[in-house]
């Protein structure tokens, strides 16, 4: 609950105060009110980025963009009808906090762009779910837009590397809604991906199973057993690693050869999982004391590069 209530008040309370002061504070100066403007707009252009659009919908950077339009156009109007004009400490402190907005949002930009791009070294597989609508939650090679990059460089989480490049996935409705309800409920049936089929990404072996462990209400996790149910699939050159599966949903077992959009279990909310959603990742190599103890390697839908608010799936 911290967690929303922290990425509730970053994506939607703060843009919207800094919206609303844009439209209702008098600019000192025309250089001041499109240096707001800059900033404004660079501001919702980063949270577009790397906000976590699941709720509110992924529509929503948009909106947000149409309000600060409305925004600048009133704060245009109270220039024009300014009569007196403010002091120099007024300005300094106008263009200070503006230049201070504007470089927070540009300077992480370039390595956002950046992490937006597929490696050169991407492994391409077939998309892992039945046909649907999905939304990539965490997906690309900057911390900013992938929760699991965090692994790549950290000695403490060497047991886990594997995953740096992981993507997440939800399912979402037409209208970007995740679950039966906007906020969502601890009833994991009632999120859209919860029972949808996971498709093999590739023709293999199956290498390890799990499929017995319960799914968990929505947002309990599972500390000790963080995959859940899970499938491993020996790919050749690089290994395919499945998680947080619905329990008792296995249709395939250790050792079974598999061909690519074969059905392999059911989405759940099993293991270290927040809500209902699919892991997946690719990895060269791994270790029978810690399964995600290999090499990442950055993957592909079917020539796609799944970055974080990609919608996937198509339907």
């Amino acid at each position: 609950m911290l967690l929303f209530l922290v990425m509730l008040a970053l994506q939607i309370l703060l843009p919207l105060a800094l919206i609303l002061g844009h439209a209702t504070l008098r600019p000192a100066s025309r250089t001041g009110l499109w240096l707001r403007t800059l900033a404004l707009l660079a501001f919702c252009a980063l949270l577009g980025l790397i906000g976590f659009w699941a709720f509110p919908p992924f529509w929503t950077p948009w909106l947000l963009f149409a309000l600060a339009g409305l925004a600048t156009w009133a704060a245009v109007r109270r220039l024009r009808r300014a009569e007196s004009h403010p002091g120099r400490w007024r300005r300094r402190g106008e263009y200070g906090l503006a230049a201070l907005l504007l470089a927070l949002s540009l300077l992480p930009l370039p390595g956002v762009l950046a992490g937006r791009q597929a490696p050169p070294d991407a492994v391409d597989i077939a998309f892992p779910l039945e046909t649907g609508r999905y939304l990539v939650v965490n997906g690309g090679h900057h911390p900013l837009l992938n929760a699991h990059f965090m692994t790549l460089d950290n000695p403490e989480l060497a047991d886990y590397r594997g995953q740096s490049f992981a993507v997440d996935l939800i399912g979402i409705d037409r209208t970007g809604w995740r679950a039966t309800t906007p906020l969502g409920t601890e009833d994991p049936a009632d999120y859209l991906i919860f029972g949808a089929r996971v498709l093999a990404p590739c023709d293999g072996i199956v290498t390890h199973t799990e499929g017995a462990r319960a799914d968990l209400p929505v947002p309990e996790l599972d500390l000790i057993n963080r995959g859940g149910n899970e499938v491993m699939i020996d790919c050749g050159d690089f290994l395919v690693y499945l998680a947080h599966l619905r329990q008792g949903s296995l249709r395939v077992a250790e050792g079974e050869s598999v061909t690519t959009g074969q059905t392999l279990a059911e989405v759940g909310n099993s293991g270290h999982s927040g809500e209902p959603h699919l892991h997946v990742h690719v990895q060269r190599g791994t270790d029978p004391a810690a399964l995600l103890r290999g090499t990442p390697l950055p993957v592909t839908f079917d020539g796609t590069f799944a970055v974080r608010n990609a919608r996937l799936g198509g339907r």
